[in-house]
């Protein structure tokens, strides 16, 4: 094993737990390791992992150019197709192609491996090691995130994640989701006058959760303009009232907004986007290198 080759799929939250795992794996083995997050949910065009991000620290590929021909590959449908990315064609037929390496536990009889960003993972309480790596390298995000953190005290703040979109198939549920988080957090005492922003993709479920916490401030911006029921992470360009990458950017700002805060707390408790801002927490200035 030579190389390990990430594919991307789904929401920023199950990217970041597939490629925890990839440098996990990648740092164990002494791999070169390249993301390709090219896939029709992140990239539009020419957006992709290393417009936002890079790794540092560690064995890196700044091409799959560099990876010789005639090197092999696993699982072996990856052999004359390194540089296509996951689709949704793919990602159903996945088992029929064997596209999956599952957790990445075992060594693997091939130059190549390439790991697809769906199915099981291991998880991480540690997230150290992947924060010594991983970094944001886009001054639109790093610069909005800095201005939010001091205007808004955010590392005193409690920071709420509003899902709506496609978590919310009727207004019942919308309004028990929301609902649910605000008596309890009633019920244990509130928020003991603490600061409170919220981050969102749907500006309905964030007025519910005005009745209960009117003092709230909703920091999103362009995620709260979609209206469609798909999830803003599955919205086409044509769906879409702006860039994907200005997409990109305004969800990655609001995801290092919460993950700057003191506490976050979630609407929906599966939310692997809340869930990665709370891991990252303690590391956030040295990942935004801010």
């Amino acid at each position: 094993m030579k190389y390990l080759v990430v594919k991307g799929w789904l929401g920023f939250g199950d990217r970041l737990e597939s490629l925890k795992m990839a440098v996990a794996y990648a740092q164990k083995h002494n791999l070169q390791i390249y993301v390709d997050w090219t896939d029709s949910i992140w990239s539009h065009g020419s957006e992709s992992f290393y417009t936002y991000f890079k790794l540092v620290n560690m064995p890196v590929l700044n091409s799959l150019d560099e990876i010789p021909a005639d090197a092999t590959v696993f699982p072996e449908y990856w052999k004359d197709h390194l540089k296509e990315p996951l689709t949704k064609e793919l990602v159903d037929r996945q088992r029929e192609l064997k596209l999956n390496t599952g957790e990445l536990l075992t060594t693997y009889p091939a130059d190549v491996i390439v790991l697809s960003s769906i199915g099981n993972r291991t998880m991480f309480t540690d997230c150290s090691f992947f924060t010594r790596v991983f970094r944001v390298i886009d001054t639109r995000i790093t610069q909005e995130v800095q201005i939010r953190q001091t205007q808004y005290k955010l590392s005193d703040a409690i920071g709420i994640h509003i899902r709506g979109t496609d978590r919310v198939r009727t207004q019942q549920k919308r309004e028990l989701s929301i609902q649910h988080l605000a008596v309890n957090s009633i019920m244990y005492g509130g928020f003991s006058g603490k600061s409170m922003i919220a981050v969102s993709d749907d500006k309905h479920s964030f007025d519910i959760w005005k009745r209960f916490y009117p003092h709230c401030t909703l920091l999103s911006s362009l995620s709260v303009q979609q209206t469609s029921a798909k999830g803003n992470h599955n919205l086409t360009a044509e769906d879409l009232k702006v860039s994907k990458d200005e997409m990109n950017v305004d969800m990655l700002v609001d995801f290092f907004t919460l993950a700057s805060c003191e506490r976050v707390l979630t609407t929906y408790r599966d939310s692997r986007f809340a869930k990665e801002a709370i891991r990252l927490h303690p590391y956030v200035k040295a990942i935004c290198s801010i």
